[in-house]
């Protein structure tokens, strides 16, 4: 007899659901990070300005926060599996729009259903993958980062657009073909209960995910600018080494990361990131401190997942990327007023205070639901 609680066994095809899941993911990488390298060239396609072409990257993030919450109601009616492969299914579509868009308005809305898309997918497999652990968690959502670094190198090898949103379209369509082997989903947990505690809780997570998320991306966002700004030489490198340590990250953490609580899980990265945001104040140190908080961010979404799936049922999961979306919206846009008003070094400080407000949640977190 297993000793793993129900939501923790394998479903029987484990293989076929970690091949779409990696896939799916590696999906998600791809699209998300294809934009910036095709900026020059939907400027030339569609004629348009440098200031109108960052319009399809708000296009997409807008879709992919409204994605998760389609999903929920889908939910509603529609078993995990069939909603996925909708999501799937709007997500290639919405890459063919963008491939054969004849004018810029049509570009627009292909890039927002593609979002779309890409919210419903992602929020389906994390919700499918989080009852199984933080490590499986973890393994499939740095499937995203390794996407996300490969697609620069796509661009370079089969020109910025349209031949990478050919491939991944094609790939997409290909995924939404192949889900319908994978019959056998992890089991999910019961509805929640309609009571105001058990709506509160999921509110606590809900600013749980809205500031790990400002972590990630508040960081992420104004790096270029910080290392600019201190007189670093290779600004783009040390961007990119602070996601490859996120990706790097979460691929180690999905060894063991199921077999740790997951609230000292979230308090040790906590800690880790404010010794690392305390390194960027040491210009000699600041690679290490940007490496640092990237390792040390890499376990949060995961375990929160993870510990969120344990209590809740799949249709609530993915109103927690949405919160997490806001959390990307808002606090990177918080950092800006205080760049703009005391200059970069408010950076480092703002990110250390949102990581200090995620130790003190997961604290709370930890005294009302337990640990486990």
């Amino acid at each position: 007899m297993s000793l793993l609680p129900q939501s923790r066994r394998l479903p029987a095809n484990a293989a076929a659901l970690f091949t779409v899941g990696f896939l799916a993911f590696l999906l998600l990488g791809l699209a998300q990070a294809g934009y910036g390298p095709a900026f020059v060239r939907f400027e030339q396609q569609f004629k348009v300005s440098t200031a109108a072409v960052a319009g399809i990257s708000s296009a997409h993030f807008f879709g992919s926060a409204l994605g998760p919450v389609v999903l929920g109601a889908l939910l509603l009616r529609w078993p995990l599996r069939a909603s996925v492969m909708a999501g799937s299914a709007v997500f290639a579509l919405g890459l063919l729009g963008l491939v054969f868009a004849p004018i810029w308005p049509l570009a627009l809305a292909a890039a927002f259903f593609v979002g779309l898309g890409f919210g419903a997918l992602s929020g389906g497999f994390n919700a499918a993958f989080a009852t199984l652990g933080a490590g499986p968690s973890s393994l499939i959502n740095a499937m995203f980062g390794i996407g996300a670094v490969a697609a620069p190198l796509l661009a370079l090898g089969l020109g910025a657009y349209p031949g990478p949103f050919v491939l991944t379209a094609v790939l997409a369509l290909g995924l939404t073909v192949s889900l319908r082997s994978v019959r056998v989903w992890p089991a999910q947990r019961a509805e929640l209960a309609a009571s105001p505690v058990a709506w509160r809780r999921v509110g606590l997570f809900a600013l749980l995910f809205f500031t790990y998320v400002g972590i990630e991306a508040g960081l992420g966002s104004w790096a270029p600018t910080h290392l600019k700004q201190i007189g670093n030489a290779h600004p783009e490198v040390v961007t990119s080494a602070y996601w490859l340590a996120l990706t790097a990250g979460r691929l180690g953490f999905a060894a063991f990361g199921s077999r740790l609580t997951p609230h000292r899980v979230v308090l040790s990265c906590v800690g880790l990131a404010l010794l690392g945001l305390a390194l960027l104040a040491v210009p000699a140190l600041v690679v290490a401190g940007y490496l640092m908080v990237g390792v040390a961010a890499a376990p949060v979404f995961p375990t929160l997942l993870a510990w969120f799936a344990a209590r809740f049922p799949a249709r609530v999961s993915p109103l927690m990327l949405t919160a997490g979306s806001l959390g990307g919206a808002v606090i990177p846009a918080l950092i800006g007023v205080l760049v703009a008003r005391f200059g970069v070094q408010a950076i480092p400080l703002a990110v250390a205070i949102d990581a200090a407000a995620l130790g003190a949640l997961a604290l709370v977190a930890r005294r009302k639901l337990g640990g486990r």
